[in-house]
């Protein structure tokens, strides 16, 4: 998959399918959404590409705070090429195209620059000029420009609509399992390496590796998780905790992995954590004893439970 993030670097002769959203998550409702694309595409003979913003909106619209990402960048652009996707066009959100009409955003950047034949979107799609535009105003379009549209309908599982906000609220609630199952996939941290306290390894026995938790990042509800960890495209099982190490009088809200079955210096390199289960909340011992019983008992309930 090829990703670009200027007009100049687009061969405008060729045609293409673009998928249209934030895809927060990529759950499997924008799953749904992506392989409609790239079925079309490879029946019509187009190339697949999806069109998204590297930044967020609201940080444009409204200046507040943007929400906490369930996939950053880096993990979006694994999955889109997971799923088949040819080109990822990246868009810098400006004041200028917060301006632009909906008519001009399908007529100067999907026709004229992208060179569309055909448009996937979900059922709750809006764009252009404070969001004027839906799906009703791309079914109009549709008939003037010439292209194709497929709008996507709502996923629902156990009767809830599967949407990005949801998922938010599962995984700040810890329920991971929940939040997977609209995912569908694991709940996966993308993040860097960094040197914590020494505790894990020098007092209890249990070296652990400390991600870097960037301010986008959303971060699970305290407590011990089950996971998978991938490192240098190898996978291990991990016990994951979130936290502050209340029996060590440390305050910051960290996260930190016992890698089962791992041993080596990965400091400043990338890891994939992906969660599976929560095993409990976070609990303050009154010793360090007591402390390192319990993480022997997570390492072998996680030991059970999952499989490689």
């Amino acid at each position: 998959m090829e990703t670009i993030k200027q007009y100049s670097q687009l061969n405008k002769n060729i045609q293409r399918g673009i998928a249209l959203g934030n895809f927060d998550g990529v759950h499997i409702g924008h799953q749904k959404l992506i392989k409609t694309l790239v079925q079309k595409c490879r029946l019509n003979n187009l190339q697949s590409c999806i069109y998204t913003f590297a930044n967020h909106t609201l940080e444009i619209i409204t200046g507040r705070e943007i929400p906490l990402q369930i996939t950053d960048m880096r993990m979006k652009q694994k999955i889109f090429k997971s799923l088949g996707v040819e080109l990822l066009y990246l868009e810098e959100f400006n004041k200028d195209l917060m301006v632009l009409s909906p008519e001009d955003f399908i007529k100067d950047i999907l026709m004229e620059k992208l060179n569309c034949k055909i448009v996937t979107v979900g059922f709750d799609y809006s764009f252009g000029y404070k969001g004027q535009g839906n799906v009703d105003t791309l079914k109009e379009m549709a008939k003037i420009y010439g292209f194709e549209l497929c709008i996507i309908q709502p996923v629902v599982i156990n009767s809830e609509k599967v949407g990005s906000s949801i998922i938010r609220k599962y995984i700040k609630d810890g329920n991971i399992e929940g939040a997977n199952a609209f995912l569908g996939r694991p709940y996966s941290f993308y993040s860097k390496i960094i040197r914590g306290k020494g505790i894990g390894g020098e007092k209890l026995g249990y070296p652990t590796a400390n991600v870097l938790i960037e301010p986008h990042h959303l971060v699970p509800q305290k407590g011990v998780y089950a996971t998978f960890v991938r490192v240098n495209n190898s996978m291990y099982k991990g016990a994951t905790c979130i936290g502050t190490s209340p029996t060590f009088g440390n305050h910051d809200i960290g996260m930190e992995t016992f890698i089962i079955g791992f041993d080596g210096d990965i400091y400043d390199e990338f890891i994939e954590i992906q969660f599976v289960k929560k095993l409990r909340d976070q609990v303050r011992f009154n010793s360090i004893d007591n402390l390192t019983n319990q993480i022997n008992r997570d390492v072998n309930n996680i030991n059970a439970y999952l499989h490689l």
